[in-house]
């Protein structure tokens, strides 16, 4: 049995999840597109705060506050199943679209919340994607140009 989240109110969390078998389906625009806009619904019917964010190639990585009574696990199991029903009915599958469960944690203090939005930030540069964060559409660094 798996061990249950740790989730405390009003906390800022570090979430990432991974594509099943790492498949990069958002390595063009529609599978990004797709994710852009579940995660902008769920910003509309959970009221979270959305610090930051990078989708990659197979994951994404949010920075994120839940707000009110909606708990993370919640929001995060919205935007999965959303955006694997939108995938498969866009290009016709019934797969298994996304791998295990999300990764969370909890951020402590200012300096690891800045590490960790920098971190964001840094993703496909690391990953050798672009050369500037700015350069990457998915991502927060982009849209804060």
């Amino acid at each position: 049995m798996r061990e249950k989240r740790a989730l405390f109110e009003g906390a800022t969390y570090h979430v990432t999840s991974r594509t099943n078998r790492k498949t990069d389906a958002f390595s063009g625009n529609g599978g990004q597109r797709i994710l852009l806009q579940v995660i902008r619904e769920a910003e509309e019917k959970y009221g979270f705060i959305l610090h930051n964010f990078c989708i990659m190639p197979n994951h994404f990585h949010l920075l994120i506050t839940p707000q009110g009574e909606t708990n993370l696990s919640r929001i995060i199991q919205w935007i999965k199943t959303k955006s694997a029903k939108r995938w498969n009915f866009t290009n016709n599958l019934t797969d298994h679209f996304w791998g295990e469960r999300f990764y969370s944690r909890p951020i402590k203090n200012e300096e690891e919340y800045n590490i960790v939005f920098n971190y964001i930030d840094q993703n496909p540069v690391k990953a050798g994607l672009v050369s500037n964060p700015h350069d990457w559409k998915a991502s927060g660094a982009y849209y804060r140009l």
